[in-house]
């Protein structure tokens, strides 16, 4: 909004300067004349240097918003992975709550196995005691002590059961044990791995909010830096508007100094700006429909359509008082005739300004090439007289 507001001033500045009194004389005092251009250019350098003061400090100011646009997606990243890291953190903290609960479960179980086993090992050692309060009895005793053949059978078998429950009982320890065993470590490890992978989420989430920090820090920064920036951009603004209007000053002393020549622009027919044959005229002044929004609205000037880079040339003598970029006109060229007429040449071709500001033409001499630039809808030279500052039809000065 600055930039738009100082570019605004000084095409305001300049177009002032445009209208100032400037009667072209050539007859003045040329020691008169040669002081005025001098100081002229003087202050055309410190115009100039302004200027770029003032194009650094925009250039610092785009380059300040494009660092602050940077932070800004960078801190919009950086709350989208805290977010994730939350979200994993959150689950993480689920599936370790639902481990613990069927770690708890598996303890329940643990115990019931320890229990059997337990149970178990205190049958073995009562059927040890057992053997042992009878005496140094082998099983081969056993079967020797049979009384008869039926008896021996007997006791084969009832051997067999004892070792088939010796052996079943030893078994089942084994597996339980093994069961158990293997139940803790699965545990074990998954809560660890959880464990480890909990800390890493914290650890991932404490960086990206000492980064989020030191982003929004930078950012804070960065802001500071552009209100002093758009302050000091102002105060060259200002500047640069009073150098404006010193130069305005010193146009208008050159063109009264130069108002007794009876060479300059004294009123009646202007040249045509771009020869008869090499256009057609395609917009007259006053009130139209508008190419781009389809409603009425006024037009200042007479629109000549015409095949881009064809020569434009001064519709009179006088003097250069703008050349450059100016809105909707696109690039355009100003000239000053005298202290009632100044003419403007619009829709310039990029590179098409052949003439510069202080610059003096003669009528009929070529100052720019017709293009599209600024709001055009195609080829063509948008041509405005100015008659005390005001747009006025130039269909009569043409005739």
């Amino acid at each position: 909004m600055r930039k738009k507001i100082l570019l605004s001033i000084l095409a305001t500045g300049l177009l002032t300067a445009s209208v100032a009194p400037i009667t072209v004389s050539w007859a003045a005092s040329q020691s008169s004349l040669d002081k005025i251009n001098q100081e002229l250019k003087a202050i055309q350098q410190k115009r100039n240097a302004q200027k770029k003061q003032v194009t650094e400090t925009e250039n610092k100011i785009a380059s300040v918003k494009k660092q602050k646009k940077d932070l800004e997606n960078e801190l919009m990243a950086i709350d989208l992975r805290r977010n994730e890291t939350q979200n994993k953190l959150d689950k993480l903290e689920a599936e370790m709550e639902v481990t613990k609960v069927k770690a708890a479960e598996a303890q329940d179980h643990l115990d019931e196995a320890k229990d059997r086993v337990a149970k178990r090992d205190s049958l073995l050692r009562t059927r040890v005691r057992v053997m042992y309060e009878r005496g140094n009895v082998s099983y081969l005793d056993v079967l020797l002590g049979s009384s008869d053949f039926g008896d021996f059978l007997t006791r084969v078998q009832g051997l067999k059961l004892i070792l088939e429950q010796d052996t079943k009982i030893l078994e089942d320890n084994k597996r339980d044990k093994d069961t158990i065993e293997q139940k803790k470590n699965e545990i074990d490890h998954q809560l660890t791995v959880y464990a480890g992978m909990y800390e890493d989420a914290e650890n991932l989430k404490a960086e990206l909010d000492k980064q989020y920090k030191r982003s929004a820090v930078v950012k804070a920064e960065l802001q500071k830096q552009e209100v002093e920036l758009n302050e000091s951009l102002e105060e060259y603004g200002q500047q640069l508007f009073a150098l404006v209007k010193q130069e305005e000053a010193k146009y208008a002393e050159k063109v009264r100094l130069l108002s007794a020549s009876s060479n300059g622009y004294k009123g009646g027919r202007l040249g045509l700006p771009i020869d008869d044959g090499l256009f057609r005229w395609s917009s007259g002044f006053g009130v139209r429909k508008d190419p781009f929004t389809g409603k009425s609205a006024g037009h200042n000037g007479v629109d000549m359509a015409a095949p881009k880079s064809t020569p434009i040339k001064a519709a009179e003598s006088g003097y250069v008082v703008f050349a450059g970029y100016y809105g909707g006109f696109g690039n355009a060229v100003m000239i000053k005739h005298s202290p009632q007429i100044t003419t403007l040449y619009g829709h310039i071709r990029e590179g098409g300004i052949k003439v510069s500001v202080g610059q003096k033409v003669e009528k009929g001499q070529k100052i720019a090439e017709v293009g599209s630039t600024g709001r055009s809808t195609g080829n063509h030279l948008h041509f405005t007289v100015y008659q005390n500052e005001v747009a006025v039809d130039p269909m009569p000065f043409l005739r």
